[in-house]
């Protein structure tokens, strides 16, 4: 069995966005929330005893990172070649690679790629199985061409896995073919980029883990680095909590509210039901209601948001980032989500190959695949559908960046 922690977009130095009105103490531990992270990221890979640590680009926000951000990151490396365990890394598209940037030589635990050629590393797991990773680098901002046409032939060794930071649908961030991954035989593609954990095929696995450290309020599925055991003809896969502050969205329905104190009590039932020992940064919400001025001067002007994080400071580390107010009353039945990012995601389904990978089982049915493979226009006619739902149901709205 190879078992390796999978992460990718850690952007370590990134600041939060979209937070104000949160108490003193939230603000210093948000100081502490990335290398918490970094933290997170090698108990998990000790605890469970992994074979390796793979970091599938952008593991800095910035192109030129600072001293302090890069000596925290090397302290945690070091960690991991205190542990014996190896890492391999590979640059993106925010922090491509450029070896005069570092301050510091990376640990001998840490095989980096270093170009846009595809290159590759072989190495041993403690029970004797061999694998090889391979994988490249960003030299630049954008990198654009087939990168599928220069990874190898599986070697021969007992697992094959391919690092690759980039975006089906990005034409300049290395766009690939899921078809031509699956078409290599490699036993497991840890691919970077995308923010949103996403799986583009299970056999064999094609895996987004998403960023472990959400730093914008669009980012509320992230949080985790994915855990991997890998056998020959199966895979199993486990999101692991690494986030030293999750992002949530609470939305609070107020139609037919007019008084303070039922505001006020249903604001703190809702924020009841979160759990008081996960960071987190929420987005409140307050949707419908007619409220006097002085109510919707204290929701505007954040004289309830610091009331409510005042109250749960001692208590919960829990704290309101963010509190808007919709009046509409046709808004105040749908949540929310966020337009830009929803539409990221549905143009990763736009990839034909992925697509056809998430149908499959209906494309080997004798009848359903046949109807399909008649009509193409199925595709558009159903990511349509689904936009089409997603309005229905939700209120999108463009979120902050």
């Amino acid at each position: 069995m190879l078992r390796f922690i999978h992460g990718a977009d850690l952007h370590f130095d990134r600041s939060f966005e979209g937070v104000k009105g949160i108490s003193e103490s939230a603000t210093k531990r948000l100081l502490t929330a990335n290398q918490t992270m970094l933290t997170n990221i090698v108990a998990a890979a000790v605890t469970r005893q992994v074979d390796f640590v793979l970091l599938a680009g952008d593991t800095f926000h910035q192109a030129r990172s600072s001293l302090k951000a890069q000596g925290a990151l090397m302290t945690a490396l070091r960690q991991l070649e205190a542990a014996q365990i190896p890492v391999y890394l590979c640059f993106g598209n925010h922090d491509y690679f450029d070896e005069k940037r570092y301050w510091f030589s990376f640990p001998e635990n840490v095989h980096l790629f270093k170009s846009d050629q595809v290159t590759s590393f072989t190495g041993e797991t403690a029970s004797g199985e061999g694998y090889q990773v391979a994988g490249f680098s960003y030299l630049t901002p954008h990198l654009t061409g087939d990168l599928l046409e220069r990874f190898p032939p599986r070697g021969a060794v007992d697992y094959m896995i391919g690092m690759y930071h980039g975006d089906p649908q990005g034409q300049e961030y290395a766009p690939f073919s899921v078809g031509r991954m699956k078409d290599l035989g490699y036993d497991y593609w840890a691919l970077g980029h995308i923010h949103v954990p996403t799986l583009l095929s299970q056999q064999p696995p094609i895996v987004y883990p998403g960023t472990p450290q959400p730093h914008t309020r669009k980012e509320t599925t992230g949080g985790y680095v994915t855990y991997v055991e890998l056998t020959p003809g199966d895979c199993q896969l486990e999101q692991v909590p690494v986030a030293g502050v999750f992002w949530q969205q609470v939305t609070v329905p107020a139609t037919g509210m007019q008084e303070q104190k039922q505001l006020l009590r249903a604001l703190e039932e809702a924020l009841a039901e979160l759990d008081s020992e996960k960071e987190t940064l929420v987005e409140l919400k307050i949707v419908g209601g007619a409220f006097d001025r002085q109510t919707m001067n204290a929701l505007t002007n954040g004289e309830l948001q610091q009331y409510l994080n005042e109250q749960r400071t001692s208590t919960s580390a829990v704290q309101i980032a963010a509190l808007t107010v919709v009046a509409q009353e046709e808004e105040t039945t749908k949540p929310s989500l966020d337009a830009t990012l929803t539409t990221e995601h549905l143009a990763v389904y736009q990839n034909q190959e992925v697509f056809q990978e998430l149908v499959a089982d209906l494309l080997d049915h004798p009848i359903a695949g046949l109807l399909l493979r008649q009509h193409p226009e199925y595709q558009e006619m159903v990511l349509q559908q689904a936009w089409s739902q997603l309005a229905a149901d939700f209120t999108l709205e463009e979120g902050q960046p």
